[in-house]
C-alpha cells in the first residue's frame, strides 16, 4: 500500500481503521489528572484529547515500520525544520550534539525524520536494556541504518558518549525520573522537575545542547524545531544546572503552550505547584 498509493491517501485509508480501534480500546476508559496542572495543561484530562493522541500515536507506527523509506521525495515534504543552522553550525564546529527533548506525543518520530534527512541519530532510552521484551530487543536491532543502533540504555553510557563524539546525534529526554533531579522555573506559579543527565552528559562531552521540540501539524505532516543552544558559558562544570534547565524551557514553553493538547500526560508528572503561589494555595 505505502509503495503504490500517495501519502495522503495512504493515510486516509488506514485513519479510519485506527480510528476504530481507538473507538474500541478507549470503552470505558476516563483519562486522569491525579495532579494540579497548569490551565493550560487541564484538556490534557478530556476523553477528547485522549482520543485523539491515541488515533496520532497508531497513524505514527505506521511511519516507523519502513523509516528508510521517508528520505524519499514523496515523504519529505511532510516534514519541516525550524531552526535546523543550530545543527548545521555544531557540525562545521566539530561539535558533539544532544538534542534535549519531553514527552510530546509525535515524539518516536523524531528519530525517523531526523536520519531520512542524513543526520545519524540515536536515542538515550535511560532505562534497563533487560526492561524491554525480547521482541523489542529484535526490534530495536533491526533497523534500516546498519551503521549503529538507534537505541542506547542505562549502562550503555560510554557507548552513547562515543557515539556523540563521532559526530552523531544523541536524542535525550529530560521529563524522566531517573537519576539527579532539579527544579526549574515553568510558567507563572509552577516549577518543572527535570532529570540533570541530559546537562552533565553535555557538560562532560563539551557537546552542544539543543532543545527539540515534534510538533504534529495532522496527515502525516510534521514540524521539528530546534531552539537556540543552551549557552555554553552555562554547561561548565562550576555553573548551576538549573540555569541550562531554565534556557531550554523557556525555547520549549511557547511550544506548549501553543500545542498543549500534544503535550503528553506523562510529562505532567513533572510539574509542582511552587509553595507560595496562589495556585498551591487554591
Amino acid at each position: 500500500m505505502e509503495r503504490g498509493l500517495s501519502v495522503q491517501n495512504f493515510y486516509s485509508v488506514l485513519k479510519p481503521v485506527f480510528f476504530a480501534r481507538t473507538r474500541l480500546n478507549t470503552i470505558g476508559r476516563k483519562p486522569k489528572l491525579d495532579r494540579p496542572v497548569p490551565d493550560f495543561l487541564q484538556l490534557l484530562g478530556t476523553t477528547q484529547v485522549a482520543r485523539r493522541q491515541r488515533l496520532n500515536m497508531y497513524l505514527n507506527h505506521v511511519i516507523g515500520c519502513f523509516p528508510d523509506r521517508l528520505g524519499g521525495a514523496k515523504w519529505l515534504s511532510g516534514c519541516k525544520f525550524e531552526g535546523l543552522e543550530h545543527l548545521q553550525l555544531a557540525r562545521q564546529n566539530g561539535h558533539p550534539v544532544i538534542l534535549a527533548t519531553c514527552h510530546f506525543v509525535s515524539l518516536e518520530v523524531l528519530g525517523f525524520w531526523l536520519r531520512a534527512t542524513g543526520w545519524p541519530v540515536a536515542t538515550f532510552a535511560g532505562r534497563k536494556f533487560e526492561d524491554r521484551t525480547r521482541t523489542k530487543r529484535l526490534k530495536d536491532r533491526l533497523s534500516p541504518f546498519p551503521l549503529f543502533l538507534p537505541v542506547f540504555y542505562e549502562g550503555q553510557l560510554r557507548e552513547a558518549a562515543e557515539f556523540i563524539a563521532a559526530g552523531n546525534l544523541l536524542i535525550m529526554t529530560f521529563d524522566v525520573p531517573i537519576g539527579k533531579q532539579m527544579r526549574v522555573p515553568f510558567v507563572d506559579g509552577w516549577s518543572f522537575q527535570m532529570a540533570t543527565g541530559v546537562v552533565r552528559l553535555a557538560s562532560h562531552h563539551q557537546a552542544d545542547l539543543i532543545p527539540c521540540s515534534v510538533i504534529d501539524e495532522g496527515g502525516w505532516h510534521f514540524r521539528i524545531k530546534f531552539g537556540q543552544p543552551v549557552p555554553r558559558e552555562y554547561l561548565t562544570e562550576e555553573t548551576d544546572h538549573t540555569v541550562a534547565g531554565k534556557h531550554m524551557l523557556q525555547e520549549m514553553i511557547p511550544v506548549f503552550q501553543a500545542f498543549p493538547e500534544q503535550c503528553s500526560i506523562h510529562m505532567t508528572r513533572c510539574l509542582h505547584p511552587d509553595p507560595l503561589s496562589s495556585t498551591s494555595k487554591s
